[in-house]
């Protein structure tokens, strides 16, 4: 049930059915911290995926505060999760930090959103050095984000060189996509498992 209400959630965001989308995810959150509550093993990993859906929905409708507790819990959990098993969870963490710097930014936390934005882009560059296939669209995304972060704190130069970087990835992909090769994947809302 948690599974279908959460993917339910992002195909109502896509389609701008935004109140419809929150009160799915949020269902979806519910039901996953019950589940936690019993198997937190099993299901921990389950109610991050919906908390990091959660946070932008809140924040599209204006309730930021919310946001930005299931921006950080969704985080906080991620990086427990990374700890314990950093191949299997440190691109999600990576996610979860690309989610949150935007909620903080919109907050008025520009430096948290820097730290985070760094992060991100630390954890990002890291796994391009292994697969750089699939996690160069997420170096993109960050070093995005991350220029954004640069510019709200006074630091226009290197947020000038943040985005520029992240054009050339863009294009270099742009290329690839062209001729046919792997682009990889990018982030986008997360989907739940089977």
């Amino acid at each position: 049930m948690a599974t279908s209400l959460s993917n339910l959630g992002n195909r109502l965001s896509n389609l701008g059915r935004r109140e419809e989308a929150l009160q799915a995810t949020a269902e979806a959150v519910e039901i996953r911290r019950r589940l936690v509550a019993q198997r937190p093993d099993a299901f921990l990993p389950d109610l991050a995926t919906s908390l990091n859906n959660l946070g932008p929905m809140l924040s599209e409708l204006g309730c930021r505060e919310e946001a930005l507790q299931a921006g950080e819990e969704a985080v906080d959990i991620r990086r427990r999760l990374a700890a314990q098993r950093p191949d299997a969870f440190l691109p999600a963490l990576a996610h979860s930090l690309n989610n949150l710097g935007p909620l903080l930014r919109n907050m008025g936390h520009p430096k948290g959103a820097l730290q985070v934005g760094e992060e991100a882009v630390k954890i990002c560059r890291q796994l391009v050095a292994q697969r750089p296939d699939t996690f160069l669209p997420d170096l993109a995304q960050s070093l995005n984000n991350l220029g954004s972060d640069l510019s709200a704190t006074g630091r226009r130069e290197e947020a000038l060189q943040a985005s520029a970087e992240a054009v050339e990835i863009r294009r270099g992909l742009a290329r690839s996509a062209s001729r046919g090769l792997p682009a990889g994947l990018g982030f986008e809302p997360e989907q739940s498992g089977p």
